[in-house]
């Protein structure tokens, strides 16, 4: 009888401890999903509540904003145009092109349009700056451009700048300083505006070579061809030809370099001297010289002449500093008669 009494008080001792258990494992469950309940309740109202402050702070930008504004538009129109810089045209011509009107708002004007409005309006303005002082005076600052090149078109010249721009068109004639230039055929030519050309590579050598006579200092050009860009011809005081021939990379550098340097020691001797510099060949200048041929009454001895009448005589400049690297130092030019070293 003790034995089977034992035996269930520990059967009933075990049931107890398991239904103990299965009731705190219930327990534990159902408190968790409260707290993710409890968990997922505070995390939607931080949510709701981060919202809100977006909110109202999206608000006040646009209200800040818009009171900006409103007191930029209110407070801020112009009541006074200076202009100052070159007096190329008067301040009322200046202050009527740039489009710009006395209570216009001083910070919403577009000071590229301003500029676009007076260098196309008034070809003779090169660069604007535009200036803003506060409360209501805008200041316009205009720097002059001049014509430097006269380029034939539609049976008459225009004027550029050194950038290209046409300055006036349909001249008869133009000014002792003016360079004459030929760039082919000119397909646009626009008081104003930038020339245009059919080839546009052309274009971009006149640009190239107007840098580089301002690098190496060589004045005095009074016309220029460049309607091939592989032989390009310049003129220098209406009385030396420059034969260029092909100027890729640094040889118009060189080129232009070495002719100065001819011209000044022939200017040095001959002031008057007339002829030809070919540059063709790489560090070196070779001078063809025309003189008018002497009336004679003896028998007339055979001379090369050109298809002129004029007599050629040829002399060569080399360039020190390339002449011992070049390979073609000894090619002398096609179509040349002699030449001394």
């Amino acid at each position: 009888m003790n034995g089977k009494t034992t035996k269930s008080k520990n059967s009933y001792s075990r049931n107890s401890a398991k239904s103990l258990r299965r009731a705190g494992t219930a327990q534990g469950s159902q408190m968790s999903a409260d707290e993710r309940i409890v968990n997922r309740t505070n995390a939607r109202k931080k949510r709701n509540r981060r919202k809100k402050k977006i909110i109202r702070a999206v608000i006040c930008s646009i209200f800040l904003l818009a009171a900006t504004v409103l007191v930029l538009i209110l407070f801020f129109n112009i009541n006074q145009i200076t202009v100052s810089g070159d007096g190329v045209y008067s301040e009322t011509e200046i202050t009527e092109a740039s489009g710009v009107k006395i209570g216009d708002n001083l910070i919403f004007i577009s000071s590229k349009k301003i500029n676009t409005n007076l260098t196309e309006n008034l070809p003779y303005v090169g660069s604007v700056k535009v200036k803003r002082h506060l409360p209501a005076t805008l200041e316009i600052i205009v720097t002059k451009t001049s014509a430097e090149y006269a380029v034939m078109t539609d049976g008459a010249y225009a004027l550029l700048d050194g950038n290209g721009k046409v300055l006036e068109k349909g001249l008869s004639f133009v000014g002792e300083n003016i360079t004459i230039v030929n760039l082919g055929k000119v397909t646009s030519a626009d008081a104003g505006k930038i020339i245009t050309l059919e080839n546009g590579q052309i274009f971009e050598k006149f640009l190239e070579l107007r840098r580089v006579c301002n690098e190496t200092g060589l004045v005095g050009i009074t016309s220029v061809d460049i309607t091939n860009i592989y032989d390009i011809k310049l003129v220098y005081q209406g009385r030396i030809t420059l034969i260029l021939g092909e100027t890729d990379g640094n040889s118009l550098s060189h080129k232009l370099s070495l002719a100065k340097e001819a011209i000044k020691t022939q200017d040095a001797e001959n002031d008057a001297y007339r002829g030809t510099i070919n540059l063709t060949v790489s560090g070196k200048a070779y001078w063809a010289e025309e003189t008018q041929p002497e009336e004679s009454t003896s028998a007339p001895q055979e001379s090369a002449t050109d298809e002129n009448g004029s007599v050629i005589s040829e002399s060569v400049t080399e360039n020190k500093s390339e002449s011992n690297s070049d390979t073609n130092s000894d090619k002398k030019p096609e179509g040349s008669s002699s030449a001394a070293a």
